[in-house]
Order: C-alpha cells, then structure tokens, then sequence
C-alpha cells in the first residue's frame, strides 16, 4: 500500500514519530515537503524574541522518514488528482499512490494594497519568515536600517510576535529609539476573542510600549512606511503579516470539497468527497466540528493519522478524531512570561513560561 504524506506540517511529523514507534505492515510510506526541514510554531515567538537560535525550531525531516521507513522528496506537490491518485511534483514527475494526506499549512490572507503584499513578509512559512528577520536584526545592529517594526493582525499570534519583537529590539540597546507597532483593522485586539483575555494583553503591549492602532487599513506601503486610511504614518523597516490563514491555491484545482478553500473532512480526517485524500491540520476544515486554525489540534490528529494508516493496511475499519472541546492556550509575553488560558479563565503566573518551554521543547524531543 503506497501513502503519499503532502507536507511537513506538525500533524505528519507526529505521524511519523508514530509509524517509526509502531511501524504499520506492508506500507510503501513517502513524505513530500519543499523543504529538509520543517519548523515549529510553539518556539516562533521564543525565537524572535531572542530566547532561541533559529537551528532550535528546525525538525530535519530526512532522519525522520528513515527512522519510520519512509522515503523523503525534496520538492513540492503542484497538482493534486484524487480521481486518478496522482500528485504532480514541482519536476514535472507525477506520483501515482494508494492513499495521501494533506498537511500543507496555510498562507497569509492578505486582503489589502499590492504595496503590502510586496513588502510584508507573511508569518507562514515560517522558517523563511525567521530568516528575514534574523536579517532584519543584522541590518539593525550594523546601523544600516532603523529598529522600526510592524504587525499587520492583532490576533493572538501577531500579539506574540509584538511582544517578542520589542523584547529582542530593546534587549540591544540601540542608539536608535525603538519602535514596533500593531494594526488591526477590527475595533480591537484579539478580534473574537474573549475580554478576559484582551485586557491582560492590552496592558502587557502597552507597559513595554508597543504603538496599537486598531480600526485602522494599510492603505500603501513602502520599505520604511505604512500609511494608514486615516492619513497617519507608522515607520516600518520590517512588517509581519499575522492576518490569519487562507489555502494555498492549488488546492481550488483539486475537485476535492472545500470549505473557504480549505479541504473538508469526516470524522476520520478522509476527505467527504474522495475518501483516498485525508487531509490534516491548517488544511483541513473539520466539516462536523469546526475549530480554530489552531496547532494543537495539528498534533493531537498526528497519532490519529498514523493509526489510520496502520488501519488501512491490515484492512480493519477506521477510528474516528474528535477534537477537544477546550484546550490550553499559552501566550508568550516577549520576556520570559506568558499568559495561560482555559476553562474560561485567564492566569498570569511566574512559572507559566516555563511550563511554556518545557511542553515546546518535548515536542521537539520526541
């Protein structure tokens, strides 16, 4: 039985340490990923706040594959055929397979002017998101851009990044004054979030002194400026798109049913159009239970894939995932803090980032 895993998102990477763990009889396993590495978000906002060295959020993927007795492809999928279970690869050679998984991620959903499709740099991917930063800070340091950053999103994860980027500028001391501003073009941070969680973080961006703008649009951008529909001017040598996901293209062309572009499952991660195609993580819209674009769903699916897979190939009917109802949220204060919430209730807590640091390292043990 030949399994085609498309991505090297989180959901296959617990997969895999799955299969290498209990290996499934009789598979022809190959992983697909543009990439040797894949990078994980959990240490992103610890990375660019300057508590990790980029080589921390990297999982290489080859020792991986061999160690769960499947084979590593260097390149990407460009077409996917569910009808004929083909996938065309960026080369120009197709892949014929018994059954594929979809763990690709999502893009930035840039609505807004061409001026900052060109200049903003999209939080996804995000290993190619943390090099430009890390050239950011060298171009800072030898005093040939200024220390000026923006975040263009002010949900959760463009928080984080505020944070982490205005820890890590002023941790330099420049003779530069520092300046990182968030804009969100909703009435207020954390758009359909909860109060109880935005007043903690609207005073944690306002102690360290991070500029918010909301119910403001970026109207034109430039390698040093935003403008605002308003008419004001936020200086930006750097501008992070944390403006929430959307599907990469392709998968439009696919035929498989989609729900805003994103491929819709059943409770066994199938696609409810061609059962041949799962599909995992930021590509999947659980069409039963939606949820949030969330990665720990992504790694709770992982050993659900993995025991699907073994499934198939011994012929025995499949299980079934169902997604937590609530889940721990913890979020990174740029210093070495962070915020908890669950179960309705929000915690500022001296030992939060630690518990932080040690739930994100042990994924990256495991």
């Amino acid at each position: 039985m030949r399994v085609l895993l498309i991505g090297g998102g989180h959901t296959h990477v617990v997969a895999l340490r799955q299969l290498a763990r209990n290996p499934a009889p009789r598979i022809d396993l190959h992983l697909v990923s543009p990439e040797p590495t894949t990078s994980y978000s959990g240490l992103l906002p610890g990375h660019i706040a300057g508590h990790w060295p980029r080589e921390t959020l990297e999982i290489p993927l080859d020792p991986l594959c061999r160690a769960a007795g499947a084979t590593l492809h260097t390149t990407e999928v460009v077409h996917l055929d569910p009808e004929t279970r083909t996938a065309m690869f960026a080369d120009g050679n197709p892949f014929t397979f018994d059954y594929a998984s979809l763990d690709i991620g999502a893009i930035a959903a840039i609505d807004a002017p061409e001026s900052l499709a060109n200049h903003g740099i999209p939080v996804k991917p995000l290993g190619i998101f943390a090099d430009r930063w890390s050239q950011f800070l060298a171009n800072v340091r030898s005093e040939s851009r200024p220390p000026h950053a923006a975040i263009i999103g002010a949900g959760a994860a463009g928080i984080e990044l505020a944070l982490s980027m205005k820890y890590h500028l002023d941790s330099l001391r420049l003779k530069q004054p520092v300046c990182v501003s968030l804009i969100e073009r909703s009435d207020d941070i954390l758009p359909g979030g909860n109060d109880r969680l935005r007043k903690p973080l609207s005073k944690a961006l306002d102690r360290v002194g991070v500029k918010v703008r909301t119910a403001a649009s970026v109207t034109n951008a430039t390698d040093t400026m935003l403008n605002l529909d308003s008419g004001a001017q936020v200086p930006a040598c750097f501008i992070a798109l944390a403006t929430g996901a959307q599907p990469y293209p392709w998968l439009a062309q696919t035929g498989l049913t989609t729900h805003e572009g994103f491929v819709v499952v059943d409770p066994t991660l199938r696609s409810v159009s061609h059962p041949a195609i799962f599909a995992c993580g930021d590509t999947a819209h659980l069409g039963y239970n939606p949820r949030p674009k969330a990665g720990v769903f992504a790694v709770r699916q992982g050993p659900v894939l993995a025991d699907q897979i073994g499934r198939l190939a011994r012929g025995e009917a499949l299980t079934t995932y169902r997604p937590q109802s609530s889940y721990l949220k913890l979020i990174s204060l740029g210093e070495r803090r962070a915020l908890a919430d669950k179960w309705g209730l929000t915690f500022n807590l001296p030992g939060l980032w630690c518990l932080k640091r040690y739930i994100d390292l042990k994924f990256m043990e495991n």
